[in-house]
């Protein structure tokens, strides 16, 4: 695996969740279900699709791999 490259991006809102444990695609879904959800009961439009954040090497444990799932924001909310 190669070095990534860091670049600016612009500010933007997300709504996050973070869970532990492997991220199969339904496990993605459920966190994804959940959040869009709980951002409809705040009155918070997500726009785009759900980005997952994974923060530690495959050979972590599951039960103490740290990941996220990240849905953008409205601008207007």
């Amino acid at each position: 695996v190669g070095r990534g490259t860091l670049r600016a991006l612009p500010a933007r809102r997300v709504a996050v969740v973070r869970y532990s444990g492997s991220s199969p695609p339904e496990v993605l879904a459920s966190h994804e279900r959940a959040l869009r959800d709980w951002l409809a009961r705040q009155g918070l439009t997500p726009v785009g699709p759900a980005t997952s954040a994974r923060y530690d090497p495959p050979s972590t444990l599951p039960l103490l791999r740290r990941n996220e799932l990240w849905l953008e924001l409205d601008a207007l909310n």
